[in-house]
């Protein structure tokens, strides 16, 4: 089965046509623009992508709360005693708007970014089409799966703490040290495998993974741009 349009869209071209998107966006600087967006990315999210509702909503909660607080600080800091009061309020409500939508569209364009990109890919991707070398990019991987390790580390820790009877305090000083031992103690191990292995090395090599940029991915970013032209035509 085919994967969604979105998940599907080379990683390495999706991070640019994103950051070049978010540029363009800071140069149109308008709420409209902002609003425009954020549906756009809801919509890729929704209707071109595998993502969960729920865990989108996770992570919108806290942003509206966060774009909520903004817009009401940067609202109630209007100067309502100014010469013209009516158009300085209309003026200061666009731009606690503008602020307020600011956090919103340019974390929707990370969201959409997190939610539709793998990890493997994307590293994948820096080396196909940055051309970062593999020792770099395969150490960066080493030290994404070496997270889970070192959080079920630092459980073990604390659990082993609270056996024993010992208080770690606010600031768990202890458990601290020995998780961040433990994990330098794995990347020691982690770096070894990898000489042994050929990491090192700057030669040619081949690959499991093969990340081409398709006339699919092309297709998608001309669009992003050409849509967020739009907007900024439109609503400017």
């Amino acid at each position: 089965m085919r994967r969604p349009l979105y998940d599907n869209f080379n990683p390495a071209v999706k991070a640019v046509t994103i950051i070049i998107c978010c540029i363009m966006m800071a140069i149109g600087g308008t709420w409209q623009i902002n609003c425009a967006v954020i549906v756009s990315c809801l919509l890729c999210l929704t209707l071109l992508s595998r993502c969960s509702i729920k865990v989108m909503i996770g992570l919108y909660m806290p942003l509206l709360f966060l774009g909520g607080l903004i817009f009401i600080s940067n609202l109630a800091s209007a100067d309502l005693d100014a010469a013209s009061k009516t158009a300085y309020e209309i003026a200061s409500f666009d731009t606690a708007l503008l602020l307020g939508t600011r956090i919103l569209s340019y974390a929707s364009m990370g969201i959409l970014f997190g939610l539709t990109t793998k990890n493997k890919i994307f590293v994948m991707s820096t080396m196909h089409q940055f051309h970062l070398k593999p020792k770099f990019a395969y150490g960066i991987l080493a030290a994404l799966h070496l997270v889970p390790t070192l959080s079920r580390e630092w459980d073990e820790v604390n659990l082993a703490y609270a056996v024993r009877g010992k208080r770690t305090g606010v600031i768990p000083f202890g458990p601290l040290f020995n998780t961040l031992v433990n994990g330098i103690r794995w990347s020691e191990n982690v770096a070894m495998a990898m000489e042994s292995k050929g990491f090192d090395g700057d030669g040619p090599r081949t690959y499991s993974i093969e990340t081409p940029v398709r006339t699919s991915d092309i297709v998608l970013a001309v669009a992003s741009l050409v849509l967020m032209t739009a907007f900024i035509i439109i609503f400017k």
